[in-house]
């Protein structure tokens, strides 16, 4: 009797141990399930925060475009390489020499830029110009140095580098990650600087979304690296109606000029048509 009666105890314990078990089971997978529902719910707004983010300005935006130069200051020449008689364009890792050495202040190691000297830039619509068109060609660093001359190698090519360019001082800039503002924002002429297209990459006729131009506005302007621009033409301009085109963002800042990345347009953009900077 007694032994029966432990047994039917013990089958009751070992019950009542199986319900708790299960029941703290079940607990666990509810509040597992509602962790998930939460990090989902997190990688979700976090893919929404970032969906539009993507890189405004490249290395190749930075170092492989160009920029408008007002007074010609240009004085460190390619003026020689190995075999020069076998040797029309350069490669990278090629060597060249160039007219300047340490008595001008040249030293081993020295980044500089290779450009080229192009036309004159200037507004389509009143004539004024703003100076010499300047194309980035490539990236040399100094390898050796002599009183009078100097030997450079060339260490990244954007276009053609040939005997004749020139060397500027290396600027290191940052890419730019973030996302196009867009162009729906308030066009007011009379109270906000205003600027032209007066430039587009090599010489196009027309341009859109990824094309580099140059607008007539500069640091003198409140223009800087980085800025976003909207993008719009007159219309009617009796009635002072526009067209909202696009959205633009400056790469590089001079006194009077800026290169510019066209983000996006609904239109074929011309020259003539008129920037004006977000507020």
């Amino acid at each position: 009797m007694k032994n029966r009666t432990f047994k039917m105890a013990a089958k009751i314990l070992f019950s009542f141990m199986i319900i708790i078990l299960l029941s703290f089971q079940g607990e666990g997978n509810g509040l597992s399930s509602g962790n998930g529902d939460i990090g989902q719910e997190q990688e979700t707004k976090k893919a929404r925060l970032y969906k539009d983010v993507f890189p405004l300005i490249s290395e190749t935006d930075l170092y492989c475009s160009f920029f408008v130069m007002k007074k010609l200051q240009l004085d460190i020449q390619i003026v020689g390489a190995e075999k020069e008689d076998e040797r029309v364009l350069f490669r990278e890792n090629d060597i060249f020499f160039v007219n300047k050495g340490s008595a001008d202040g040249l030293e081993t190691g020295q980044i500089f830029t290779i450009v080229e000297v192009g036309d004159k830039v200037r507004n389509p619509i009143t004539g004024k110009n703003y100076g010499r068109l300047i194309m980035k060609r490539g990236r040399a660093q100094i390898v050796s140095v002599e009183e009078k001359q100097a030997f450079a190698k060339l260490e990244k090519a954007c276009e053609q580098v040939t005997l004749g360019q020139y060397l500027v001082p290396f600027e290191e800039k940052s890419e730019l990650l973030g996302s196009d503002l867009g162009y729906d924002v308030e066009i007011n002429e009379e109270e906000r600087a205003q600027g032209t297209l007066i430039y587009f990459q090599d010489e196009y006729g027309q341009i859109s979304k990824g094309h580099w131009a140059v607008i007539d506005l500069g640091e003198e302007d409140g223009i800087h690296f980085g800025q976003q621009l909207v993008i719009y033409r007159k219309t009617d301009k009796k009635k002072g109606s526009i067209k909202k085109l696009g959205s633009l963002i400056v790469i590089d800042v001079q006194e009077n000029s800026s290169t510019v990345k066209i983000l996006s347009s609904i239109d074929a953009l011309v020259l003539g048509d008129r920037v004006q900077p977000r507020y």
